[in-house]
């Protein structure tokens, strides 16, 4: 699986850090990884967690590359602590912007015209892990984030949502470890409450924060395939009235029987 690194910068975003400029302009360098061929792909957005960076979660954004999209994962600049310009949470709301400004460079082909070649159309999803989800669910449902272009959520074990909810239909799949020492397990099921379209939860039982998506747990290939499934079923195929209750049967079906797993929608 091929990836590579390009430049993307929003000059028109300074980066603060506790109420301070550090830098006059947001660059959000971005990791993609795109399939061999030349058939056109769905774009999917990797929303990285608190203190990580795209490479940490290179073995779940190539396994899903390798399902049949084009993944792009962007280096927040207050998020990855290799940037080393510090840390600040408070910055997850300009991250969602930031997501919907990687999206526009590789659909225009300003920054990598043979990608944006690749894409399929205008049209994208979002993964986000930990703060990488809370990115996510504010491009999918808070308000004065959504992003018209987006077809799907992931949700991989977010906070709560704070702020105006938006009751925007995009399909969304939660999943975390109910035993996840990092974020609190009750957090899915808040959020799970919070929005009213179509929503599922996957409980990975005796799970915790980041094994499942780093690799090698008895969960990893259970959530690959979830995503990757629910994702082709949102996303890859033409929009149907049924297209988010046909998303959640197939993710569920796809399930191996006595898999450490449950499954729920409302």
């Amino acid at each position: 699986m091929a990836s590579t690194v390009v430049s993307i910068t929003d000059p028109t975003r300074p980066v603060i850090r506790d109420g301070v400029e550090v830098t006059p302009q947001r660059d959000l360098p971005t990791t993609v990884w795109v399939p061999t061929g030349t058939d056109r792909l769905p774009l999917v957005v990797f929303a990285s967690g608190y203190r990580l960076g795209p490479n940490d979660y290179a073995r779940f954004c190539s396994t899903l590359a390798s399902a049949g999209f084009i993944v792009a994962a962007p280096s927040f600049p207050l998020a990855d602590a290799s940037r080393g310009l510090g840390l600040d949470r408070g910055d997850i709301p300009n991250e969602a912007t930031d997501v919907s400004r990687v999206v526009d460079a590789l659909t225009s082909g300003s920054v990598d015209p043979s990608t944006s070649a690749r894409v399929a159309n205008g049209q994208y999803a979002v993964v986000g892990h930990s703060d990488g989800a809370d990115v996510a669910l504010l491009d999918g449902f808070g308000s004065g984030h959504v992003d018209q272009r987006l077809r799907a959520v992931v949700s991989i074990a977010p906070d709560a949502m704070t702020g105006g909810v938006v009751s925007s239909g995009i399909p969304l799949l939660l999943a975390q470890g109910d035993a996840d020492t990092v974020v609190p397990y009750s957090n899915s099921r808040t959020v799970f409450g919070q929005v009213t379209g179509p929503r599922a939860l996957m409980t990975m039982l005796g799970a915790d924060h980041l094994p499942p998506v780093a690799g090698g747990t008895k969960w990893t290939p259970i959530l690959d395939s979830a995503v990757a499934t629910f994702l082709h079923h949102t996303v890859t195929m033409p929009r149907s009235p049924n297209g988010a209750a046909d998303a959640f049967a197939a993710v569920r079906n796809g399930i191996p029987p006595g898999a450490p797993v449950r499954f729920e929608t409302p």
